[in-house]
């Protein structure tokens, strides 16, 4: 789905733009939490599907010993996480290249997990996302994916405006659970409500624990992040992008937005 001009930068926008690595909500205790659940251990091939910078992929092979593979659609993303694997002495355990989570350029059943933090409501189509997951993993192979989920049931017309401000599609748990299955994923289990707590929502650094993704940026980034909107978009993109990081702010507030983490089985 394209989104509308009238909420451009959106959330997402404004995090790409920025190039400031802010994880996801939970950070890494949810990363370290998704690979507990995909039994990362020392010589299984993991795929990281939308790797970005690469700050997952290098924490799962220096945490667990993994190999793994990561896929973005950006080029300046797949440059940037192959220098942060050279920089953490993992490019021997990390690889990065360019691909499409839509059409993944893998043979089938080549991976032993498939993970996607973060990214699945990001492209057009979140099923053939998740199809394309399952049909690179091996059989048996395990499938990760967490995503933001509705808590609350919602108008389509909120739900809607919604998504093109955040620049992600949240879906209802149970619409997640039929796309998995859809997708082929058996024997799926997830966690919802010990990661939609605000304070999982705040937790989008390493190296900082507050309120609000903003707020946990330093002086320069923000205004690094700031200049970079204003440079693309003008003051309406700037204006338009606090709008819609209240809007978000607002919607995990009132209990209405949460985080999932699903795990299941080719």
């Amino acid at each position: 789905m394209k989104r509308k001009a009238l909420y451009r930068p959106t959330v997402e926008d404004a995090i790409e733009i920025g190039g400031i690595e802010t994880l996801h909500p939970g950070g890494f205790a949810l990363t370290r939490r998704t690979a507990e659940l995909g039994q990362l251990t020392e010589g299984l091939r993991v795929l990281d599907v939308s790797s970005g910078r690469g700050t997952q992929s290098i924490y799962y092979a220096g945490e667990f010993g993994v190999d793994v593979v990561g896929v973005d659609i950006s080029a300046d993303m797949v440059k940037t996480a192959a220098s942060n694997a050279e920089k953490a002495g993992l490019d021997h355990k990390v690889q990065f290249r360019i691909g499409d989570s839509q059409s993944l350029p893998f043979e089938d059943n080549s991976f032993d997990v498939v993970i996607n933090e973060c990214a699945v409501g990001i492209p057009d189509d979140s099923q053939k996302v998740l199809n394309e997951m399952v049909r690179v993993a091996k059989p048996g192979g395990r499938i990760l994916i967490h995503e933001s989920t509705w808590r609350k049931k919602l108008s389509n017309d909120e739900k809607g405006e919604f998504s093109e401000r955040y620049g992600t599609t949240p879906l209802e748990l149970a619409e997640w659970l039929s796309m998995l299955e859809t997708a082929g994923v058996k024997s799926i289990v997830y966690e919802f409500e010990q990661w939609s707590k605000p304070e999982m929502f705040w937790k989008i650094r390493k190296d900082r624990d507050v309120k609000h993704w903003f707020f946990t940026m330093s002086i320069s980034e923000k205004l690094t992040t700031m200049g970079r909107i204003f440079s693309k978009y003008g003051f309406a993109g700037v204006t338009t992008v606090m709008k819609n990081e209240r809007v978000f702010y607002q919607a995990v507030l009132a209990g209405k937005l949460g985080y999932a983490l699903f795990k299941g089985e080719k």
